[in-house]
């Protein structure tokens, strides 16, 4: 994304501010901000931004683009005061604690409030690229268009992202005047690439329509990141298609299939140029070794080599001393010359006028044009998630857009919001419709309530509540295929007879096995013995039906392979199924066909050909459909998407089949709109679970893994109290995390690196192929990967992509499998090979270039599912729950967590923040959760909610409080009286009543019932 959003908490943040701006004699309004610092150096002073700025200074107002000075900045994030006057704005903020001895005996740093918000804009790598290697003419219209961008978006949010709260438990939402905030530019990334990008510090308070300064609420800020950065990238686009005639060409993403646009012209290589400080640090590294080997006369061993490279990342990064924006630039064109020539202005003179497309207008597109762009996006963000909101619906708009041109941003948004609001009068509200009058006082100029949030409602569509229906429907019924519970010792699935299964493993096959529900579900925390229960059940269910009457699916191909291997059956993807599944319909047709055809035919070769033609159609369709009394086991079911499960679910119904949802809700969620599983599981008092983990050596280890997957803090202690966690900056934690597993895997454990992203994924790839180089395991020299890296012969590569054309003779190339590579191919290709075999596979060079990455460490969601000795997961602020719970749960013999603790990790652009200690980031992140529900349960939840003793009793404590504060007259003291009195009654309903709300089985949208 373009734009990050971070908090920054009180006192924290305006030194490094300050810092890099240059110290000149500049002041008052900027005009032009470039020159002064191709000589100065540092990054221009603050500048203040926002409509809020008209309220400071008591009314008298601060002229947008004034310098900020250090004393403004400090009232701002320091003591949240007006930056010109110091007078306090709304409450004092709580006095910040001193430090203090929690009761394990750790030092605890106090709580700081929320001073602010840093909203960072950096502009797509291409168009800093160009930036950086213009004329001074061109490099200002650059800048300027992404000043005015920042701008655009700012005011933007001012009118539909920043509000504030009021009343009891901030129960009314208040409109804002305008925010005030302070915005500074700065011109590279941490590795001194250029990187054009601007840090919009927003104050943590804002005037409201009622003249009291009060907190932003930050809910909808963070849920509108990607609107925003969508809209920046859009905005910004036609800000430089108007200035300089630019183009743009979507380009793809590595792990996305959502295309990236950057400007024409500006091609993948030069800007992988400068994105590559990992490269610099392995040139560095490389030739440390060399100077080793020379003066000892030895190649380093893997502790000396760990050594040299983190000799080498601090020798690369750059020196903290601020640079003229002149040296800069020079340095970039020296990096560039030899893709782009000496004269590099010239070069980016030629992008200009490579734009086609004309310059649109909200006129020129009507609503009927605008219909397939709302039909595309709402299909993309229903298909993503299970409800919505609509700032989802309008990001995904933008993106639909991106690739036309508009005369003016204004347009664009124009455009972009009535599409929304046609995709969303398609789509259902999952908020309950106001059933209570509001007072007058209390809505919105459009009549709407302010106890309704603006920007916070959410969405569904009627086909997922079809399908989470049918679902249900289908768990609840009970004329299913079954099997006497007799059976069970029949199959030897006893304790004591060899099968191996726990008390409690064989009570969850007798329940699956004898339920006759038509879908069933089996739950297992991590380590709880889930596939030996699957092998188990497969062997009763046998007894019953017969041998082959047992099938698996699961979410991804590796997934479906595990799952064949441990149970002994024949396992598909479910995306393969459903499309091969779909095909039916044709073979029948193209059999039937044949048949007509065959039934006039006399003998020939031709008739010969037909009726194979015919028999291996039927084959083919009898393999791909489901027969009556098959039980299909879906494993890893919380990753599979509900439209995925409603289908297969259907087709099994239709068979007379039964389908058996394996898994654990606790896990990692599906790509696509997910929660069904979570959904289907809470609506049985009865569910079948595994309950004895029996994975871990330690007995605490299993108590802890436990205490995590429910999101209790306490989990953390125990993993800190055994030594389990450390803590530092990024590159201290993935030096010692990968010098742990290096160990490891010296001493012949199994081993996993995990982290939560693929750039640190590859980081840690880059660390481990340098040591095997380092140690002679793995030759230098290779081919170029897509994750930019490079693999020679004895490196492990992981494939990503399925593809069923390539095998080894036992199976074909899936998504997420391991290889070694054993020949470097001409043209790019490699020769592989898996584990202990002695087959190979040849991938093709497009294939590597495309699909290929290093396979040392991996992602969280790729390691669901594996087993190792041991793990070492690198953790940030950024990691949640369930990935955690995953990476905590991989390693038998143990699990170590490496927690980056700054508390705004992993971005290119460095940030304002303040140090967090390691058990703060792992308790934040076991209490921040990203499963996703389902809309049935978010309907559910949502309406129990907005009818809850506390909403209504908080509402009902507003209009109390708004009468007693302004004047009324007769018609107002009605309306008032008819509010009061309506949630009073909805007060004693509810006081009566201690089940949820029930859901309309048809939600209908319309004015709200009477009471």
């Amino acid at each position: 994304m373009t734009v990050s959003i971070r908090r920054i908490s009180l006192g924290a943040g305006y030194r490094y501010l300050m810092a890099s701006v240059a110290r000149g004699d500049g002041a008052g309004v900027m005009s032009s901000p470039l020159t002064r610092y191709y000589a100065e150096s540092g990054t221009p002073p603050g500048r203040f931004l926002g409509a809020g700025l008209a309220c400071l200074a008591g009314g008298a107002g601060v002229v947008p683009g004034a310098q900020v000075s250090e004393e403004a900045l400090f009232r701002m994030l320091g003591k949240l005061q007006d930056p010109v006057t110091g007078q306090q704005l709304g409450r004092p903020p709580k006095a910040v604690g001193t430090a203090y001895i929690d009761g394990k005996g750790r030092v605890r740093k106090a709580p700081r409030p929320v001073a602010g918000f840093d909203l960072t804009f950096s502009a797509p790598k291409s168009v800093s690229v160009a930036w950086a290697l213009a004329d001074p003419g061109t490099q200002a219209v650059i800048y300027r268009a992404h000043l005015r961008a920042v701008e655009f978006v700012i005011g933007y949010a001012e009118r539909a992202v920043f509000f504030s709260r009021s009343g009891h438990a901030g129960v009314v939402q208040e409109d804002v005047r305008g925010v005030v905030a302070a915005g500074f530019d700065h011109w590279d990334s941490r590795a001194g690439d250029p990187q054009l990008h601007t840090h919009v510090v927003v104050m943590n308070r804002a005037q409201c329509a009622d003249g009291a300064w009060r907190t932003l609420d930050g809910r909808l800020i963070f849920k509108a990141t990607v609107a925003l950065s969508t809209l920046y990238n859009a905005v910004l686009s036609d800000y430089l298609t108007g200035a300089l005639g630019w183009g743009w060409e979507p380009m793809a993403r590595r792990h996305s299939a959502v295309p990236k646009y950057e400007v024409a012209g500006v091609d993948a290589q030069l800007q992988a140029e400068f994105s590559r400080r990992s490269g610099a640090i392995e040139d560095a590294k490389n030739a440390l070794v060399d100077d080793f080997v020379a003066a000892h006369g030895r190649q380093p061993s893997s502790r000396e080599v760990l050594q040299l490279r983190q000799q080498a990342t601090i020798s690369t990064r750059p020196d903290k001393e601020a640079h003229a924006l002149g040296e800069q630039m020079a340095v970039w064109r020296a990096r560039a010359a030899r893709l782009v020539g000496l004269d590099s202005a010239r070069w980016v003179s030629h992008l200009a006028g490579r734009n086609e497309l004309p310059l649109l207008r909200a006129a020129d597109l009507t609503d009927q044009t605008l219909a397939g762009v709302a039909g595309a996006a709402l299909a993309q963000v229903a298909g993503k998630r299970a409800t919505f909101s609509r700032m989802n619906v309008l990001a995904e708009v933008l993106r639909q857009l991106h690739g036309a041109r508009f005369a003016d941003p204004t347009e664009r948004l124009a455009v972009a919001e009535r599409a929304t609001d046609l995709a969303l009068d398609r789509a259902v509200p999952v908020d309950p419709p106001e059933i209570a009058v509001t007072p007058a006082a209390l809505q919105r100029e459009d009549g709407t309530s302010r106890f309704r949030f603006r920007g916070m409602e959410a969405y569904t569509t009627q086909a997922t509540l079809d399908a989470e229906a049918r679902l249900l429907a289908a768990g609840r019924c009970v004329d299913g295929p079954a099997i006497d519970p007799s059976l069970v010792a029949a199959a030897g699935a006893e304790p004591g007879t060899g099968a191996g299964l726990s008390v409690g493993q064989v009570a969850a096959v007798r329940a699956v096995v004898s339920s006759g529900r038509e879908l069933d579900v089996l739950v297992g925390a991590a380590g709880t013995g889930k596939s030996t229960t699957m092998a188990g059940l497969r062997a009763v269910w046998e007894t019953g039906f017969g041998p082959g009457s047992v099938i698996g699916l699961a979410p991804s191909a590796a997934a479906a392979e595990v799952l064949s291997q441990v149970v002994g059956i024949p396992t598909e993807n479910t995306a393969k199924w459903l499309t091969e599944n779909a095909r039916n319909t044709d073979r029948r047709a193209e059999v039937e066909a044949l048949q007509a055809k065959l039934w006039r035919a006399s003998p020939s070769r031709q008739t010969k050909a037909m009726r194979e033609r015919m028999h291996a159609l039927i084959a083919e369709g009898r393999a791909w459909s489901l027969r009556p009394g098959q039980l299909v086991i879906i494993d890893e079911a919380s990753m599979a998407a509900t439209f995925d499960l409603d289908a297969l679910t259907t087709q099994a119904r239709a068979a007379g089949a039964k389908v058996l949802l394996v898994g654990d809700p606790a896990q990692l969620s599906p790509v696509g709109a997910g929660g069904a599983f979570k959904l289907l599981v809470g609506d049985r008092a009865d569910v079948p679970e595994l309950v004895d983990v029996r994975r871990f050596r330690h007995e605490w280890e299993r108590d802890a893994s436990l205490a995590l997957r429910a999101g209790r803090a306490e989990a953390v202690d125990a993993y800190d109290e055994h030594g389990r966690v450390a803590g530092g900056d990024r590159d201290a934690m993935l030096d010692a995390l990968f010098n742990a597993w290096r160990t490891d895997i010296d001493e012949g454990r199994r081993s996993l690196m995990i982290a939560g992203d693929n750039q640190t994924v590859t980081d840690l790839n880059a660390r481990a192929r340098a040591h095997r180089v380092a140690d002679g395991l793995v030759t230098e020299e290779g081919v170029r990967l897509a994750d930019g890296s490079v693999a020679g012969v004895g490196d492990l590569i992981v494939t990503r992509r399925n593809n069923r054309s390539l095998s080894t003779g036992s199976g074909w190339l899936k998504n997420g499998d391991t290889w070694t590579v054993t020949r470097i191919c001409r043209g790019g290709g490699l020769k592989v090979k898996r584990g202990d075999s002695h087959r190979e596979v040849s991938l093709p060079a497009g294939y590597v270039a495309e699909s290929v990455e290093l396979g040392y460490a991996t992602t969280a969601h790729r390691a669901q599912g594996r087993t190792v000795a041991t793990a070492h997961a690198f953790v940030d602020v950024t990691t949640a729950r369930e990935p955690l719970y995953v990476m905590t749960s991989r390693g038998c013999e143990s699990n170590r967590l490496y927690v980056d603790t700054a508390d705004q990790p992993g971005t290119e652009t460095p940030a304002p923040g303040s140090e967090l200690t390691a058990v703060e980031v792992l308790q934040a992140a076991v209490a921040d959760t990203e499963a996703e529900q389902s809309a049935t349960a978010t309907m559910a939840e949502h309406w129990t909610q907005a009818h809850s003793v506390g909403q209504l009793s908080a509402e009902f404590q507003a209009i109390v409080a708004d009468g007693t504060t302004m004047a009324t007259d007769a018609a107002r003291e009605l309306e008032r009286a008819r509010a009061l009195a309506g949630r009073a009654e909805l007060l004693r309903q509810r006081a009566h009543s201690q089940r949820a709300v029930d859901v309309p089985d048809s939600v209908q949208t319309g004015p709200a019932p009477s009471l």
